[in-house]
């Protein structure tokens, strides 16, 4: 298939893009690294009168560091993030997610907020974002605002029509972190992924496809802060992430909902292990 006819264009700053995506709300996308509106409009699962390109704004391709947060802009593409030295350090956990997502050949092309942003059910980046306390800058008609990731990725979060994502804030926590996910295949999404990140100040885990939505587990985080560097037994577990799965099961065709509930203490806890393994020999 081929995508439905739409007209180009190829702003060169962030109040150009802003301005072309508010006067054309609802039927507008932005285009960044692809990897996720392609195969939409490939499919014609959208079809929108207008495609943004924001690949020519500048500055939006940066890691920056500030006193209190890492700012990163909306064209800095996930291999770009996953080499950083910065993000290793600072930003515990978020290193070590990306090292899973999909492909090396994605990671190349594929941006970071625009992999947030797509929320897809299941995707390793929202859970993260969500967990570690992540704010998003959004630019529309009213002028600029910082989002929290909770807010705009959670079950009843959603990214208004005329809202443009510019850069994505991730805390300063450095620490350990540790990633794990089971998948049916290689480079495929997660059936269930867990992050850990274990700071001086406590702990954060993040998990995905056990829900729609990516969610954090304070209640699990504690458990393991307190056990660190052992971890907790798999029935502590399961028990507290009752108290964290708020929102409903999530399942399809493939694999049962009853299935990734029954996963998820298994990958929490080796996700766990991974970030105990950080700095040893």
């Amino acid at each position: 298939m081929t995508p439905s006819a739409f007209r180009y264009a190829r702003p060169g700053s962030v109040n150009e893009a802003a301005t072309l995506l508010g006067e054309h709300a609802g039927d507008a996308r932005i285009l960044a690294g692809g990897q996720s509106l392609i195969p939409l409009l490939v499919q014609r699962t959208v079809r929108p009168c207008l495609v943004i390109d924001i690949n020519r704004i500048p500055d939006l391709d940066r890691i920056e560091i500030f006193p209190h947060h890492i700012r990163m802009g909306a064209l800095v593409r996930q291999e770009q993030a996953r080499l950083s030295s910065v993000i290793r350090a600072e930003v515990c956990g978020l290193s070590e997610a990306l090292e899973w997502v999909a492909s090396a050949v994605i990671r190349e092309r594929g941006t970071v907020v625009g992999n947030l942003v797509s929320n897809a059910p299941g995707s390793e980046l929202p859970a993260v974002a969500i967990a570690l306390g992540a704010r998003f800058a959004v630019r529309d008609r009213t002028g600029d605002q910082l989002v929290a990731a909770a807010d705009l990725l959670g079950s009843t979060g959603r990214i208004a029509a005329d809202a443009l994502v510019t850069h994505v804030l991730w805390p300063r926590s450095p620490g350990r972190g540790g990633f794990y996910e089971v998948a049916r295949r290689e480079g495929h999404a997660p059936v269930v992924g867990a992050m850990v990140a274990l700071g001086q100040d406590g702990c954060r885990v993040g998990l995905c496809g056990v829900a729609a939505t990516g969610i954090a587990c304070p209640a699990v985080a504690r458990a393991i802060f307190i056990r660190f560097p052992g971890a907790p037994y798999l029935s502590e577990i399961d028990q507290l992430l009752d108290r964290d799965l708020a929102d409903p099961l999530f399942g399809n065709a493939f694999v049962s909902a009853e299935y990734r509930r029954e996963v998820a203490p298994v990958v929490i806890r080796r996700a766990a292990a991974a970030a105990a393994r950080v700095g040893q020999s």
